[in-house]
């Protein structure tokens, strides 16, 4: 018995970090790099825990913070990244980021810290966002967004 609950939170744990690498290699294949960071540092070949700008919780290994802010990155952001469900903060402000703002972000239950200032997103604010109820700073100055912030 001891030994199937193992294997079945093994193979759960196992996906999951599947799951937050594949959404970190998706978000790079979004992302022109002119500088070769994330190109040079986002390999398979080490842990994405140790990959630039990410930080994992010590516990679950899982994602909880992608902080790339200033690099240059010229881009969009795949709706893949509300998969990233341990995320406590995103921050990708002055940047290129350009389009529109995944609606999936608003899953992400545990953000505290959303900063995508400085970027040049458009369209309307995802009402999604009203359920960020555990986002205490909110940063979406210097870009084309409209509409209220849900």
């Amino acid at each position: 018995m001891f030994f199937h609950c193992f294997m079945v939170t093994y193979a759960v744990t196992t996906r999951n970090l599947t799951t937050d690498q594949s959404v970190l290699l998706e978000f790079k294949h979004q992302i022109n790099d002119p500088h070769g960071i994330l190109v040079d540092n986002w390999t398979t070949s080490h842990s994405f825990c140790n990959w630039t700008g990410v930080t994992c919780g010590a516990k679950h290994k899982r994602i909880k913070a992608l902080n790339l802010p200033n690099m240059n990155l010229i881009g969009t952001i795949p709706p893949e990244l509300g998969n990233l469900s341990f995320l406590a903060s995103l921050n990708l402000s002055g940047n290129g980021f350009h389009g529109d703002l995944p609606g999936e972000l608003g899953q992400l239950s545990r953000l505290k810290l959303v900063d995508l200032s400085f970027n040049f997103f458009t369209g309307e604010i995802p009402s999604s966002f009203g359920r960020l109820n555990q986002v205490s700073d909110l940063v979406l100055s210097n870009n084309n967004l409209t509409g209220a912030i849900p």
